[in-house]
């Protein structure tokens, strides 16, 4: 009788609860919960007669792990998470379980009310008198959907498009189910986009959830008060100011310009890449605000003079090789800048000076002129060349590039039986365009190269002739961990010494990133002594899956054929069939295949690897 007592008074209380509706920032009916707790303790020990009855000493002092059961995968590793936080329980502490209960109960409510479930049961056994584990079965029993959304902007933040957006993909709206995280997400996107464009005063009016656990439903309040938004004031430099000029095409900071801290991180991102500054802090001086506009400072320190890189690595087409790289990046008030490379390798040798100067703009808008030196000495070609070269680049309507040059290079080789010596004197024309995202682990990109090059006996060359080159590759994906790449490449000698080119212009296939299974530059048409002579056209494609395996881990199947040619004919084209692995990590792409040229009559294959971006 004094049971049924109880349990009439847990439900007035509960009802006079929901009656008082006291706000907070979410709001819903704890007593209720509590005393139901309280209810379902004093069930179970009237049941079981405690949790501890018939357990030994040394079980006792045993302390408490908790195995979470639970149908909803997202409560119950939410459940395990919030139990973890718990001080250390010993077994014994069950023996008066109010009090342990309680807490454990606590957590449970606590961390299913993240995901809308605002009334969980809970009971919870230990798993044997001889175990210190501890069984909580949860069952979240029915979620809190959202009734109404009041959402509302003051301020001039009401027309602004960076607000908009974020409404649009507002994922609390009526007949959803209220989960904590997505109303807590929504609340900080609002206060830091406020912030990245310039809403300093601004507030939340009115920022509550108002939960009724017995209708199973919730109203939210969004009331944001953006104020007025700031401006850019005076820009001021200070460190080595003297090399100012030379960046001011990067600081796009008008002022009177609308705030944004994107704005700002972009102007710092553009003044490390020009490789000129250890330090580069673009920062707003708050405390000087005056009438709304926030002054801006930019520091800039300077790189030391001489900066000396050197690199140590391994590929499937080169071997072993190394690079030191000598930099001079600030030589002057106009941002020019030196470099002095040394490249080695198993097969090739290469030594590069290049001066670039600045014009427009000292990352999209400059000059360069180089002199380079490379021997190679590869399968069937001794080639040593020198040449100068003097460029023009613009990229200022990126992704594009395009950079237009001029060559003049000799020539003295060795390719098969044939052996020369040539000039070739010439224009030069490249086109680039590559998108890719993200870098780390491309999942969508393209990217397309066009080149023209030409030589002529007008120009003071021993050949005239016209190169065209072109490549294209697509990379999708079908699924987030999948990916699908396709890859096309074409290349062309015409004119009347198209035969009598260089080496250095013909054309071979096979490696690492033209036909697998082939070794690097080993398939050409072949001269009289049968040793390899380059030809005047190359074709090749590429077509990859790669299907995950496990986190970060894809297995990769391919297909590549081509073929380079002085006539094109099938029996010339070589395909090369394999599987291989790509493996991300903090360094890159890790890319490990193995390739079967499955055209030959006696099959060869080879290891390739490689680091970098699939794109």
């Amino acid at each position: 009788m004094l049971f049924r007592l109880y349990r009439v008074l847990c439900l007035l209380v509960f009802l006079l609860t929901c009656a008082a509706n006291c706000y907070a920032d979410t709001t819903y009916d704890a007593d209720y919960n509590y005393n139901r707790q309280l209810q379902f303790q004093n069930e179970y020990v009237q049941k079981d007669g405690g949790l501890n009855d018939g357990v030994s000493e040394q079980v006792l002092e045993k302390i408490v792990k908790y195995k979470v059961e639970c149908g909803n995968s997202s409560v119950r590793d939410n459940v395990e998470a919030y139990l973890s936080t718990l001080p250390e329980l010993h077994r014994r502490s069950f023996n008066t379980p109010h009090v342990s209960v309680r807490k454990i109960e606590e957590r449970v409510n606590e961390a299913s009310k993240v995901y809308g479930y605002y009334r969980p049961n809970v009971k919870m056994t230990f798993r044997s008198k001889k175990s210190a584990v501890l069984v909580v079965y949860v069952d979240p029993g029915k979620p809190v959907w959202v009734k109404n959304t009041h959402v509302q902007i003051l301020g001039e933040a009401l027309t602004d498009p960076g607000f908009m957006r974020i409404f649009r993909k507002m994922t609390i709206k009526p007949y959803t189910i209220l989960t904590h995280d997505a109303y807590e997400s929504l609340k900080a996107k609002i206060i830091a986009t406020a912030l990245i464009r310039g809403y300093f005063d601004a507030h939340f009016v009115k920022n509550h959830v108002y939960a009724d656990p017995t209708e199973n439903s919730a109203d939210v309040y969004l009331i944001f008060n953006s104020g007025r938004r700031y401006r850019f004031g005076k820009v001021s430099f200070t460190g080595d100011t003297r090399y100012v000029p030379a960046i001011e095409p990067l600081v796009q900071i008008e002022e009177s310009d609308r705030f944004n801290t994107d704005k700002l991180s972009s102007v710092s991102s553009h003044l490390y890449d020009t490789g000129y500054f250890a330090d580069a802090e673009v920062h707003p001086i708050l405390e000087e605000t005056e009438d709304y506009q926030v002054p801006i400072n930019i520091h800039l320190k300077r790189k030391k003079f001489n900066v000396v890189e050197t690199s140590l690595g391994y590929a499937t087409d080169e071997g072993v090789r190394g690079k030191v790289k000598w930099n001079m990046p600030l030589l002057n008030e106009r941002g020019d800048s030196l470099v002095m490379q040394l490249h080695a390798s198993e097969v090739k040798r290469e030594f590069l000076v290049r001066y670039k100067i600045p014009f427009r703009n000292p990352l999209s808008d400059y000059f360069f002129m180089q002199a380079q030196q490379i021997r190679e000495n590869l399968n069937d070609t001794l080639d040593n060349i020198t040449s100068f070269q003097g460029h023009y680049v613009t990229k200022e309507h990126a992704p594009w590039s395009v950079d237009y040059g001029f060559t003049v290079q000799y020539e003295d080789y060795s390719q098969g039986i044939e052996n020369g010596n040539t000039w070739t004197i010439g224009p030069s024309l490249r086109v680039n365009f590559a998108r890719a995202f993200p870098y780390r682990d491309v999942r969508s990109g393209e990217n397309y190269n066009f080149r023209i090059f030409s030589s002529s006996t007008n120009l003071g060359g021993d050949v005239t002739f016209l190169q065209l080159y072109s490549s294209a590759k697509w990379l999708l994906s079908p699924t987030r961990d999948s990916r699908f790449i396709l890859r096309l490449e074409q290349g062309a000698n015409i004119g009347p010494d198209a035969k009598s080119a260089p080496p250095s212009y013909r054309f071979f296939v096979g490696g690492d990133n033209s036909v697998r299974g082939f070794g690097y530059k080993t398939v050409s048409d072949r001269d009289r002594g049968g040793k390899l002579s380059g030809g005047r056209y190359m074709t090749s494609g590429t077509a990859e899956i790669q299907i995950p395996v496990i986190e970060d881990l894809r297995n990769a199947w391919f297909i590549d054929a081509g073929q380079a040619t002085n006539e094109y004919k099938s029996e010339n084209t070589v395909i090369g069939v394999g599987t291989g692995i790509r493996y991300v990590t903090p360094i890159g792409l890790v890319k490990v295949d193995l390739g079967f040229g499955v055209s030959e009559k006696k099959v060869p294959f080879h290891l390739h690897f490689g680091i970098g971006p699939d794109i």
